[in-house]
């Protein structure tokens, strides 16, 4: 990277950093379950989102009507978002800098930097994770906003998006570094709910309903049954952006963890803390030492050795399949009787009912607990990253700050964004918003699947460029994600505006 030319400037007035610098590769962590451990924490995060998304959303609302077939899906998603997240940390590791400050490097110049701060926000802002978790926490707690103000017309569980909001703004001000906030918490809240859904599963399941799920995910079933009836294709198209996870935005992860040279990049402090040095351009290394080379070859094999065990496997295989597995040994018996599964707020809170009816209310209270909590930890990130840096990292490789810090833009876009979801928290039914935004993340899958190649093998020394296999994985979901979500709109949204609007087409 010592020859590398960046078209985006250093940044933070209080602490500038001189990115022309040749910085030494930090030592690696080993290439060993301790090692993994030691680099849990962007997968944490990333494994969080996952869990917070479509396993509390779709996954037990497909398995309760038993329409399997299309699971599949899931694992091309899994194979090729592995793909772009390894390629989107490589570029991070080697340069110190997010994937989206990278996009300047593309014409137009400035364009994809800001064409990502507004996706973001369109996409991001409104709080479907945290609906879900307003709605678990007022039946947790039997304390709704009647319940503070009698007269009140606002939804039952508006009181708790007002605390959840205010809590959000109180951590992040208050932290010493935002990011060791989300690392701890999240890390915490991924093992609680492996270690739950996997009792659950054992007791609620027999044999039959582990091999209908697993032959669903292998593409028996579809092969032999053909396409599920019953199953929407909206949520099948949901399907093929499971188990979600955060794309691209893993590489603000990666160097806020610092690895390789997001060891030298900086962090965001608290307003009580001092502000650290931050730069949006690559920082350099000699990648002309093969000492360093070899340095910066381990921690791209770290980092890519994590998101295969902690969010490839453990979350986008195991996960799903264990929350399928529950939803349709609980609830599809359920479905059978009535034709009916839950709907709108009810969603999330699917499994804590399969917890209470396999353990027991103490234990349905537990699991409710925990899909709170999921939910509302996955809006953290939102805030933080998808809109806060990503934002700011926008004004900082454009020269678009009017001389403040990376600090003071970065707190003014989360409290403005956490301000507006005192409103957008009311808006919509959080299964509406869930669906919207996993069909938008197949668009931005797609997009930043050719925008890394382009960088990685432009921007990077020519050994860490993209192998033959990575180039054929994102150039599939580059294809097969746009023409997936075409499809939906010539099919599916048409019939679905028509209903929503009330009319008859």
């Amino acid at each position: 990277m010592a020859e590398a030319v960046s078209r985006g400037a250093g940044f933070d007035p209080e602490a500038q950093v001189d990115a022309q610098e040749i910085h030494k590769v930090p030592d690696p962590f080993p290439l060993t379950m301790a090692g993994m451990f030691a680099m849990l924490g962007p997968q944490a995060v990333n494994f969080g989102i996952s869990i917070g998304g479509g396993e509390a959303y779709l996954l037990p609302n497909v398995a309760a009507r038993g329409t399997l077939g299309m699971h599949w899906l899931m694992l091309v998603s899994v194979v090729i978002e592995t793909a772009l997240v390894y390629e989107c940390i490589k570029y991070s590791v080697c340069t110190g800098r997010s994937f989206f400050a990278a996009t300047n490097e593309l014409r137009p110049y400035g364009f994809w930097p800001w064409f990502w701060a507004v996706a973001a926000i369109l996409t991001y802002a409104w709080p479907a994770w945290m609906g879900g978790a307003i709605v678990a926490a007022q039946r947790f707690t039997g304390i709704s906003t009647q319940s503070v103000v009698p007269s009140s017309t606002l939804p039952p569980q508006y009181f708790w998006a007002v605390v959840a909001l205010v809590l959000v703004l109180v951590v992040f001000y208050f932290s010493n570094k935002t990011w060791n906030f989300l690392e701890k918490f999240f890390t915490f809240i991924m093992f609680a709910n492996i270690l739950l859904v996997l009792v659950i599963t054992v007791i609620a399941a027999r044999p039959e309903h582990y091999a209908q799920v697993f032959l669903g995910y292998i593409g028996l079933t579809f092969l032999t049954q053909g396409y599920p009836q019953g199953l929407p294709l909206t949520d099948a198209l949901a399907l093929y952006n499971q188990p979600g996870g955060s794309l691209m935005w893993v590489s603000f992860w990666a160097v806020a963890a610092g690895w390789g040279m997001g060891k030298h990049a900086g962090q965001v402090t608290g307003v009580l803390q001092p502000p650290e040095k931050i730069t949006a351009r690559e920082l350099r290394w000699d990648s002309n030492d093969p000492e360093e080379v070899g340095k910066m070859k381990q921690w791209i094999k770290g980092g890519g050795y994590s998101l295969i065990l902690w969010w490839a496997i453990i979350g986008g295989f195991i996960m799903t399949y264990l929350y399928s597995v529950a939803g349709l040994a609980y609830l599809n018996a359920g479905f059978q009787q009535t034709g009916q599964v839950p709907t709108g707020v009810e969603v999330p809170l699917q499994m804590a009912t399969v917890a209470g009816g396999v353990l027991g209310p103490m234990a349905g209270w537990l699991m409710l607990l925990v899909i709170m909590v999921t939910l509302y930890d996955a809006q953290f990130p939102f805030y933080d990253t998808y809109i806060g840096r990503t934002t700011t990292d926008a004004m900082a490789v454009t020269n678009k700050t009017g001389g403040k810090s990376y600090r003071f833009w970065y707190f003014a876009v989360v409290t403005a964004v956490v301000l507006a979801g005192f409103y957008l928290v009311t808006v919509a039914q959080p299964f509406i918003l869930w669906t919207g935004v996993a069909i938008a993340s197949i668009v931005y899958r797609s997009i930043g699947s050719l925008q890394i190649m382009y960088l990685n093998n432009t921007r990077l020394p020519a050994a860490f460029k993209v192998s033959p296999l990575n180039t054929g994985l994102l150039w599939f979901s580059m294809v097969s994600g746009i023409l997936a979500v075409a499809a939906w709109f010539v099919l599916v949204f048409p019939g679905e505006a028509c209903k929503q609007a009330g009319l008859f087409c």
